[in-house]
């Protein structure tokens, strides 16, 4: 007797959810980058993706996105927009929203890309401690190891992914011995220690160059030093660039240099150096290890220190190896940062036991 044949059965829709990143275009940043890279992902798997944020749209701003943006400009509106969902995924915990979208009974998954404290506070209790302490009683996601030391219990990690459409290792002429750096000009990027280490390396390496991509409160305080080190003639600040503008000119250098002596969550600039194809020196800080793996220079955060690692990247010394490096970059694609994202949400929306 034959076996009736089993119906026809469709996979399960994949869930619409909403996600909140209070920054995000036009606004520049690590978070901002982190949200739109994580919405278009889902969006490209099959996600019905709506994206709340509390940044206002610029007034000449003609971005267009793959997913409906809504720019909320309070408590009720963001109501609106949690309500028309079941699950919220949020970048970074903001305390008063999390907490509406709790009383409205949604799904939250917390994403976190900070410690939520601030380098050099030594205070013991501070609104970021609430914050972690409070983050117990969700699903969490951290974008590294050291991260998720931070926080109670044993938050899931995923590291955070880099735009392959934009980085990609090219071979135009790379000046040798010429050094980049990306980021704001904070006193926490470690940029001031950069410039020492790099006139100290001038001193052995006249044909040495530095360019600085990025803006920030210490800008001219940074032109002052590079100009009191006597290095200035060799030093290039080329203010803020778009991404598409950082790709070109990072392969046009032979080495990224990362040299933060705050706490540093991950450090996407770091993956984009390796993409690119430069050397990349990062200092012993937070996530920055992870970020390049076996494929780049840890050094602590001391002028002689990275000054010597320099020196050796001038000389023609290299840590990455083939093919392992692009094993690794293709496991931090965006695309496949995505898909983690994917599989750890439909994990957390799984019907918990005893539920």
């Amino acid at each position: 007797m034959s076996q009736p044949e089993p119906a026809d059965t469709a996979p399960p829709p994949l869930p619409d959810l909403l996600i909140f990143s209070a920054p995000f275009h036009p606004s520049v940043g690590g978070m901002e980058r982190f949200a739109e890279d994580l919405a278009q992902g889902l969006t490209d798997l099959g996600y019905r993706i709506e994206l709340a944020t509390r940044t206002p749209a610029a007034a000449d701003d003609a971005a267009a996105f793959a997913y409906p943006v809504t720019r909320v400009a309070g408590y009720i509106s963001l109501a609106r927009a949690l309500l028309r969902h079941s699950l919220v995924v949020f970048v970074g915990m903001t305390f008063y929203d999390v907490l509406l979208a709790t009383l409205l009974r949604r799904r939250i998954v917390l994403t976190h890309h900070g410690p939520y404290a601030h380098y050099g506070d030594g205070r013991r209790f501070t609104a970021g401690t609430v914050k972690r302490w409070m983050s117990r009683f969700y699903d969490n996601i951290c974008v590294s190891r050291y991260l998720a030391g931070w926080f109670p219990g044993q938050p899931l990690v995923i590291h955070n992914g880099y735009r392959d459409d934009l980085f990609a290792h090219s071979s135009p002429p790379r000046r040798a011995c010429s050094f980049v750096f990306v980021g704001r000009l904070v006193t926490e990027k470690g940029v001031d220690m950069l410039l020492r280490s790099f006139a100290k390396l001038r001193g052995l390496r006249p044909d040495a160059r530095l360019t600085i991509i990025g803006d920030g409160p210490q800008y001219a305080l940074l032109v002052a030093l590079a100009n009191a080190l006597e290095c200035a003639e060799a030093v290039t600040f080329a203010g803020a660039q778009p991404a598409a503008a950082v790709a070109a000119m990072l392969v046009q250098h032979a080495c990224l240099v990362v040299p933060s002596i705050g706490y540093e969550p991950f450090g996407i600039v770091a993956l984009e150096g390796l993409a690119a194809g430069c050397e990349v020196i990062v200092t012993h800080r937070g996530g920055l290890p992870e970020a390049v793996d076996r494929f780049g220079w840890v050094v602590e955060p001391e002028p002689d220190r990275l000054c010597e690692t320099m020196l050796a990247v001038c000389a023609g010394e290299s840590r990455r190896t083939e093919p392992a490096l692009r094993r690794f970059l293709a496991d931090h694609r965006r695309q496949a940062v995505a898909r983690r994202y994917a599989q750890a949400i439909a994990g957390f929306t799984l019907p918990r036991r005893g539920h």
